[in-house]
């Protein structure tokens, strides 16, 4: 069968960066799953407000600018499906208001309905957020009332759960099974998206038999249902698996996927771009970081590694009473020749920004000095090595 690659897209400037920048050919092969979040702060607003009023205070977050910019990045897709952050740090008062579950979650399904009027090829997601106060019945009416206003308006509808979180996410598919199998003899196709978020390096061995058995529950409710297999293996810091100073770590969203296709062939691969799936970069740039470079490689199997440098100390400021480190760039040059370097796992891939940075930077041309900007450098290289494993890669 032919193989499909599904992006867990999120919305923030390292990712928009990597996609910027990413052949539009290639993204002509990838189904995204954009994740919408809050967007930046807009300047000047909520000074001194706690992080809860940040929240409940409309017009504090670029929301709008934010999916109106991310979407027209999708253009180039065949198509790309539209969910919302279930990350409460990245959300604010607009998104909550959209993911409302009154009347068959009409915020949500106008907002996307909306959303095709701009952008043709976007598909819903279905979202489930109870209000406090619904009952079963509410809970079931509103979901199925949301599945059916798609229904009349898309002929792809996705669905997805966090699987490791949410094991009673059969409840939702059995209450709206009736709706789904009508949907789908009718000519429509129905996604569910089992997101096992991050997996940890040398785990999925024992996701894949878990999600196997899910996947066979689900399949008795709804035969011709399009599995998703969504994950990312790369950590919130690589010293959490790895050395401080280098190391090389399975992805092992790959090795799941392939461990779950030994027992369903149909099975779809899915990932988020080598993103963890909480941030941590305001965090590193407060105080401060360690150079450091990424490089997904297939040889050898597909993995991560990874050159991280400390700064050397160059001098003292006596009145400021405090060491004078050497400059991140001298330090950016430094990690990429040792990527570089790293035979037989480094691997010049053709027509790749990503690859055209690292060679720019060991040469002593830095790019940039922001992590951010590596970030994006790792997901642009990311996306190229998935592509060429599933052999969909259209400039390989």
């Amino acid at each position: 069968m032919s193989e499909e690659y599904y992006l867990l897209f999120k919305t923030a400037d390292a990712e928009k960066r990597a996609w910027k920048n990413l052949q539009d050919i290639r993204k002509e092969a990838i189904f995204p799953i954009v994740e919408l979040s809050r967007g930046r702060k807009i300047a000047g607003k909520g000074k001194g407000f706690t992080a809860e009023r940040l929240r409940q205070t409309p017009g504090i977050y670029g929301f709008e600018r934010n999916w109106l910019t991310t979407c027209a990045l999708m253009e180039p897709c065949q198509k790309f499906f539209l969910d919302l952050t279930r990350e409460p740090s990245l959300s604010c008062f607009e998104l909550d208001e959209v993911a409302n579950s009154s009347n068959g979650y009409e915020r949500w399904t106008s907002f996307v309905l909306d959303v095709r009027e701009k952008f043709g090829n976007v598909r819903p997601t279905l979202i489930v957020n109870p209000g406090a106060d619904d009952d079963e019945a509410d809970y079931e009416k509103d979901l199925r009332q949301q599945f059916e206003t798609f229904s009349q308006s898309f002929d792809e509808i996705a669905y997805r759960v966090a699987v490791i979180e949410d094991p009673d996410f059969l409840y939702d598919l059995i209450a709206i099974k009736d709706e789904v199998q009508k949907f789908e003899q009718e000519g429509g196709k129905f996604y569910v998206i089992l997101d096992h978020e991050y997996v940890r390096p040398n785990n999925g061995y024992v996701h894949a038999a878990r999600t196997s058995e899910i996947i066979s529950a689900v399949r008795e409710e709804l035969p011709d249902v399009h599995v998703i297999c969504l994950a990312t293996s790369f950590p919130k810091s690589v010293t959490d698996i790895g050395d401080e100073e280098h190391d090389r770590f399975r992805v092992e969203e790959m090795y799941l996927f392939r461990k779950i296709r030994e027992n369903d062939e149909r099975v779809l691969y899915g990932d988020y771009g080598s993103i963890n799936p909480i941030r941590n970069d305001e965090v590193v740039m407060a105080r401060g970081w360690r150079p450091r470079i990424d490089f997904v490689s297939r040889t050898d199997g597909m993995s991560v590694y990874y050159f991280r440098e400390k700064r050397n100390i160059v001098g003292r400021d006596e009145v400021k009473n405090k060491n004078i480190l050497a400059p991140y760039s001298i330090h950016y040059a430094s990690v990429a020749r040792k990527v570089k370097l790293f035979h037989p796992f480094f691997e010049v891939l053709s027509k790749s920004w990503g690859v055209d940075e690292i060679e720019k930077a060991s040469q002593g041309d830095v790019p940039s000095n922001s992590p951010s900007h590596w970030i994006s450098v790792r997901m642009e290289v990311h996306i190229i090595q998935v592509l060429r494993e599933l052999g969909v890669d259209p400039v390989d």
